[in-house]
């Protein structure tokens, strides 16, 4: 059987386990246990995983996804968030890859991230970490021969549409179902935007931190369609 890899390229917090929930309703999709950095966490999770020199022996990785995905199904996903800074790599390796390039809105990514994992860092930090992201996903969608944009906020805007526009871009997925509740951050819930809750938790001076890193990159929230948040008064 010829095989399509389907890759979410997604940074942490940002809706990759959302969207890889809604593309394993599909029948026709393999799904691994989990993140392919963890089966083959030898070669991928490691301190150099963020690194885009990394060098990957990709038969060894092949080898034990492929010992965990359903080989019968046509459509083989993975999501493992360093992905998206060699995405090239991957593209090389498995000739038939397609990509869902995924960004979220940065002052949401910032909150998030400070809030579940890295309270010791500064909201500058970490929105330095989104423009770095930013970047390669921008180079990824310029240089990548099969990819799809979604953004967080449209998907669970709208979740029919874009299991529509999934469909279209790789019709062997057949059908796909949004409708239903689905676990994320250890919550089962309905597709809700977590956005304005996360924003809101943001003050005054969270936001102008956050502000200080992003207004020197505006192409990169444009290229996504972001808007700066005013300085609220």
């Amino acid at each position: 059987m010829k095989h399509k890899h389907l890759f979410i390229l997604c940074p942490p917090a940002s809706g990759s386990t959302l969207l890889w929930q809604i593309l394993r309703t599909s029948p026709q999709v393999a799904s691994l246990p989990g993140e392919g950095q963890a089966l083959a966490r030898e070669i991928l999770f490691n301190r150099q995983r963020w690194d885009p020199r990394m060098p990957v022996d990709w038969e060894q990785v092949r080898k034990a996804w492929e010992e965990a995905w359903d080989m019968s199904k046509p459509v083989l996903l993975e999501k493992s968030p360093p992905h998206l800074v060699r995405a090239r790599q991957l593209e090389a390796f498995f000739p038939e890859s397609h990509f869902v390039v995924m960004m979220r809105n940065p002052y949401a990514f910032c909150e998030g991230i400070k809030r579940r994992w890295k309270s010791d860092w500064s909201y500058a930090a970490i929105a330095r970490f989104w423009i770095d992201w930013a970047g390669h996903q921008l180079a990824n969608l310029r240089q990548l021969r099969r990819t799809l944009s979604i953004r967080y906020e449209d998907l669970t805007a709208d979740p029919q549409e874009h299991c529509r526009r999934l469909v279209s871009f790789i019709p062997e997925l057949v059908e796909l179902h949004a409708e239903a509740e689905f676990r994320v951050f250890e919550k089962t819930q309905k597709i809700e935007n977590l956005n304005p809750r996360q924003i809101a938790r943001l003050t005054r001076g969270d936001i102008l931190e956050i502000n200080s890193v992003l207004k020197d990159n505006p192409e990169l929230l444009k290229g996504f369609q972001y808007c700066f948040l005013n300085d609220p008064a």
